[in-house]
């Protein structure tokens, strides 16, 4: 068995998505938090699933402190384990669009039965001159002030378009883009000392003050000068930008680079970008290790390890909780994704 990819990450509490590039046959979870504390909590410190057959969804084998020192007890629980998911969830069936307006933020006329918080692509938004938006179809968001009739695409200031739209669809995805690294579709940067970013979607549990980011900005988007590599070859800046402050309610967040030099950013003027088609910015690195005492995290290499769209990756989901593989609040959890060399066999042994 070798272990082909492997990170750590802190627990707020929440279920955790990690991206499998390829298939696995033995995945795991260990809790330095809980290992490290006495005995007798009766906390599961290792989690592990197995390939199917041997596994089932939402299960796990679970070993945990006991009262001997130095002791594990092994049990399997049936929930809020692990669940492996093979595919991307596919979109509902589309809703029409009767109009957006161009104000901050963009209000989209549409008769629907979604609800606060939901996620939704839209398509072939038309009716502008340019700007157009055009040029947000296929982008994703998170709606809020939802009623029958109408939803607001927070993160979008309409006003930025030359004209409302008059015409598109809308469709609701279950779960978009559930793995992390996941990027953020990036609808304005500012141009300041500290530059605020504001995104399509919320992100909340994906940024938080300290995260190193990831920017691709096409050169339609005008402020190229944001994207990593630039950072550092151009303008001698040490990359990756890292957040310094988080608006969740707004779905902002500012960064630590000065902007105010930089082409300012805008959408393009045509609903054919270059490639690629939308402005993005990504945590960095499923892959990197996290150190609990220096509260920092090291092993990612932009240059070597690309960011890459994570619509195409299976992924593991870790429940969260006291006894499950994502742990409860500040515990630091360590995965590791295991495959056989030699293939998998599953029978009798004979």
């Amino acid at each position: 068995m070798t272990i082909f990819t492997q990170g750590a990450f802190q627990s707020t509490g929440i279920n955790v998505n990690i991206p499998l590039q390829q298939g696995f046959d033995y995945f795991r979870t260990f809790n330095q938090t809980q290992a490290a504390t006495t005995q007798a909590t009766g906390r599961g410190i290792i989690f592990e699933y197995f390939s199917n057959p041997a596994t089932a969804n939402y299960s796990a084998y679970q070993w945990s402190k006991t009262n001997s020192t130095n002791a594990m007890n092994m049990s399997y629980i049936s929930s809020a384990g692990f669940n492996y998911v093979a595919s991307y969830p596919q979109p509902e069936a589309a809703v029409a669009i009767t109009a957006i307006t161009a104000a901050n933020p963009a209000v989209v006329s549409a008769t629907n039965t979604y609800n606060n918080g939901d996620t939704v692509i839209i398509y072939g938004a038309s009716g502008s001159s340019s700007p157009a938006f055009e040029t947000i179809g296929g982008m994703a968001f998170t709606i809020s002030s939802v009623s029958s009739s109408q939803f607001t695409l927070l993160g979008l200031n309409g006003s930025t378009f030359s004209n409302a739209a008059t015409a598109g669809f809308a469709r609701r995805v279950s779960q978009f883009n559930p793995v992390i690294p996941q990027y953020l579709y990036v609808t304005a940067v500012s141009q300041a000392s500290q530059a605020v970013v504001t995104v399509s979607q919320d992100p909340t549990n994906l940024i938080w003050v300290g995260q190193k980011l990831e920017f691709t900005i096409p050169s339609s988007y005008g402020m190229v000068q944001l994207n990593n590599n630039n950072l550092q070859s151009l303008y001698n800046i040490n990359y990756p930008a890292v957040v310094t402050a988080v608006n969740y309610a707004a779905y902002q967040f500012t960064i630590n680079i000065n902007t105010t030099n930089f082409t300012a950013f805008s959408f393009p003027t045509s609903g054919s970008p270059t490639q690629p088609l939308f402005a993005t910015v990504a945590p960095a690195g499923s892959s990197t290790q996290y150190n609990s005492t220096t509260q920092t995290y090291t092993g990612y290499d932009f240059n070597k390890q690309p960011f890459r769209s994570s619509y195409d990756f299976p992924y593991m989901t870790l429940y969260a909780g006291a006894n499950s593989p994502a742990g409860s609040n500040n515990d630091i959890i360590i995965w590791q994704c295991w495959k056989s060399q030699a293939g998998t066999f599953y029978g009798n042994g004979t």
